[in-house]
């Protein structure tokens, strides 16, 4: 029988090599998926500040060029899906 035992200790070795490699894939998934998680946080706070700074140019005027350029791109944006939702409605 020390074929079968050799068989044995193999499959054994085998299958606590795949158990290892599944839970070291599983962290790593787990990794990424909190990575992904605070990078979509961060790009809802990058959003808010983004809304907070055109509602300051909304209401107070031009903070400097580059900002006024992209208030009026905003704008253009707005124009363009109200006339979509607009086509969509007729």
């Amino acid at each position: 029988m020390p074929l079968f035992d050799d068989f044995t200790k193999k499959a054994a070795k085998f299958t606590e090599e795949a158990i290892d490699k599944t839970q070291e894939l599983a962290g790593t998934a787990k990794l990424k998926l909190k990575i992904k998680n605070l990078e979509s946080d961060r790009d809802d706070v990058y959003r808010d500040l983004g809304r907070y700074y055109y509602e300051q140019i909304d209401s107070q005027g031009v903070i400097d060029e580059d900002a006024m350029d992209m208030y009026r791109r905003i704008g253009e944006y707005n124009q363009k899906i109200e006339d979509l939702k607009k086509s969509l409605d007729e």
